[in-house]
């Protein structure tokens, strides 16, 4: 119970108590008394908690000076109304220092704009700074690595790629290095400091390979961690038949066995004669137990009805079929494949292709060949481009399951040219995509966490909590009230790697330190106070704000309302003792007339 309603409640029971005694005395003029001490009750309670009203003000602009600024800028600062320093600004000591934003404008309350100048609002900030129109007076950005792309998760064996932009390394380079600074793969840096890496993720686990970014020079301009996570995954289970061997299927079988792949497959060598590595029997059962089956146009054509009609049932159910084309198409292979919804005819097409652009490989292991042929699908999407663009495969959804049709000829090219992880990559993205649909959704994790900054964990389960690197648990409190979602925050305390553990599964994510990688946490600053200054609409320059009424109307109108209630009190005395006074003067006047009969 708030300090306003228990003095309402006590000085009401007060005010019918004195009405109450009122309405029993019956003495005159008792209404206008009960009506005077009602009234001067409420403006008691007025007096004390008086009502609250919009009062306009000028439009105050706090001028905000965050990391990254220069005390120069101080002096075009003539029109404002405040400045203020947050933590590590270099600032004249005449200027105020405050911890946050939030304790900025509890300071200063009139305060109906925002000029943020410098490095941009950290982390913490953007929520207090969303109700205000913001202008960004923006500083330049430090030299490093200001924007940085990495994928949250990769899988063991495939190709991974990382992306971003140095600030101030035109004409430099960039190198990707392993955890004994070993350069696993360099590149020259753009025109305006943009790069693009390529590299495999080899066994399962988490690394911290580290980048290195150089001038023209080959002066170190900044090297910060990349921190990334391999997951094992589930094991495809891929069922493979074939008219006849080829090259593509050597590499292929090979790259499965390397990585994992449960392979089983039928390769006819003649009529009656077959290679089979496995039960490569197909029956619903065993296609039910199959992520995608891998089959050409010659060992489509040896099937009978009853095979093709169980293997279409199994992709409505959920089963990946994935069609390459090694040759000339029958007209009733063609038939039954435009029945599934790809058109396949001849086409007189430059059959040459490269895929440098894709994979990042070296001529000449990344030119490659093309069967003449042209497809076309309704409500198909690329699976695999050449660098100019040009698809080389399709897929599309067909029931719960997807068909791919494939007509790239000599993919071995690439294991054959040295680049055996660009050949894993490429068929790994490409099965991994038709395969039947398998796993656990994983939970959103924080992209770039930071020691001491609050991240956001969601997707949570009831009994998820984070493992620190020291081992220790910290329990989440996750809010349920939005939906879906279950989020939680969690403020790390410590760099290095953290797991959420989840369900039974680990989801590590890095924790970066507050000093490492500057540059990134500046330009993400920058960034974010950026967009909260391009959505504000421009206000008027006179703002309105809730403040308590004056007391005085109150007090006065209470003061004389009490003066009237004691002037009727003072008067009904004054009767009473009148008529106290008449009463005593005819009792005094009857015992002395009886004394006189007594004494006749």
């Amino acid at each position: 119970m708030n300090l306003a309603l228990l003095a309402g409640i006590l000085i009401g029971l007060a005010a019918l108590a004195g009405a109450w005694r009122t309405l029993l005395a019956r003495t005159p003029n008792r209404w206008l008394r009960i009506a005077l001490q009602l009234i001067a009750a409420v403006l008691l309670y007025l007096v004390l908690f008086p009502p609250r009203v919009d009062e306009s003000f000028a439009a105050g602009t706090m001028v905000l000076l965050t990391p990254g600024a220069t005390p120069e800028k101080l002096a075009t600062f003539t029109g404002a109304a405040s400045v203020v320093a947050l933590p590590g600004v270099d600032a004249p000591s005449d200027v105020e220092r405050v911890p946050d934003l939030g304790t900025a404008l509890r300071r200063h309350a009139d305060t109906a704009r925002l000029r943020v100048v410098g490095g941009g609002l950290p982390s913490r900030d953007i929520d207090a700074a969303r109700a205000l129109p913001i202008e960004f007076d923006a500083s330049p950005l430090p030299k490093g690595i200001v924007e940085l792309f990495v994928p949250a998760s990769v899988r063991a064996g495939s190709r991974f790629e990382v992306s971003g932009r140095v600030e101030g390394g035109s004409g430099g380079r960039i190198e990707l290095r392993d955890p004994a600074a070993a350069v696993i793969v360099q590149s020259p840096l753009g025109k305006d400091g943009t790069f693009t890496l390529s590299a495999q993720a080899k066994s399962a686990g988490t690394a911290e390979l580290a980048l290195h970014a150089l001038d023209r020079d080959g002066v170190s301009i900044e090297d910060i961690a990349l921190p990334v996570s391999v997951r094992a995954g589930a094991d495809l289970r891929v069922l493979l038949l074939a008219g006849a061997p080829d090259a593509d299927l050597k590499y292929l079988r090979r790259w499965a066995a390397d990585a994992g792949v449960e392979l089983t497959s039928r390769i006819a060598l003649s009529d009656g004669i077959a290679m089979q590595d496995g039960s490569a029997v197909i029956t619903p059962e065993n296609l039910a137990r199959t992520d995608v089956v891998i089959t050409d146009e010659r060992a489509w054509k040896t099937l009978d009805g009853r095979t093709k009609s169980a293997l279409i049932d199994a992709v409505h159910a959920g089963l990946g079929l994935f069609l390459r084309i090694t040759g000339p198409l029958p007209d009733d292979v063609a038939a039954e494949w435009r029945a599934l919804g790809f058109d396949v005819r001849a086409a007189d097409v430059a059959q040459a292709v490269s895929l440098q652009q894709r994979i990042g490989t070296a001529e000449p292991a990344a030119q490659l060949t093309q069967r003449p042929k042209a497809v076309d699908a309704d409500h198909a999407a690329p699976l695999l481009r050449a660098s100019d663009g040009s698809s080389l495969a399709l897929w599309r959804v067909e029931g719960q399951g997807r068909i791919a049709v494939w007509w790239l000829a000599d993919s071995y090219r690439l294991a054959l040219g040295g680049d055996a992880g660009a050949f894993g990559t490429l068929w790994s993205e490409a099965l991994a995509t038709v395969a039947r649909a398998r796993g656990v959704a994983s939970p959103e994790l924080p992209a770039e966490a930071r020691v001491d900054e609050r991240g956001v964990i969601c997707a949570l389960g009831d009994s998820a909590f984070v493992e620190r690197p020291d081992a220790k648990r910290v329990t989440l409190t996750i809010d349920a009230d939005r939906g879906k979602n279950r989020c939680a925050a969690y403020w790390p305390a410590h760099a290095g790697w953290h797991a959420l553990v989840a369900d039974g599964a680990r989801w590590p994510f890095y924790v970066r330190d507050t000093k490492e990688a500057s540059a990134l946490a500046r330009a993400h600053d920058a960034d974010a106070t950026r967009l909260l200054a391009g959505r504000q609409a421009t206000e008027s320059a006179n703002a309105t704000r809730s403040i308590p009424a004056p007391r005085w109307p109150f007090f006065l109108a209470w003061l004389l309302a009490a003066t009237a209630l004691w002037w009727v009190e003072r008067t009904r005395v004054r009767a009473v003792d009148t008529e106290d006074a008449d009463d005593t003067n005819n009792q005094t006047n009857r015992w002395t007339a009886a004394q006189n009969l007594g004494a006749g």
